[in-house]
């Protein structure tokens, strides 16, 4: 009798195993979109909640993350000379100098026969 009964146990544990394995794999990407997304939005409703210093460096330090609207303007050239990289408009500077070394793998001439 011992037998039979530790051998049901087994198989409800399995069922069990299989049935948490299934609901595990089963959360889509939507499912957890949602509940991160809802998150973040209690989060958002209690930071207003907060003293006005601790909120005011709250939302100072999200600033960062966007570009800006004047990053964004058409027709804005950064640096209209000629030549120059858009990062470093500076003159006689060079914005990436080359200073690659000569070996076999990078084909310079005193390899190549």
């Amino acid at each position: 009798m011992g037998s039979s009964s530790s051998k049901l146990w087994l198989i409800v544990l399995l069922l069990a195993l299989t049935m948490i394995a299934e609901a595990a794999t089963s959360m889509t990407t939507d499912d957890a979109w949602v509940l991160s997304y809802v998150g973040g939005k209690v989060e958002d409703e209690t930071e207003m909640l907060m003293d006005s210093e601790i909120n005011r460096r709250t939302l100072g330090e999200r600033g960062g993350k966007y570009i800006s609207y004047a990053a964004l303007r058409a027709n804005n050239v950064p640096c209209n000379r000629r030549g120059q990289s858009y990062y470093n408009c500076r003159r006689r500077t060079r914005a990436n100098p080359y200073r690659r070394g000569c070996s076999a793998i990078t084909r310079c001439k005193r390899y190549t026969k």
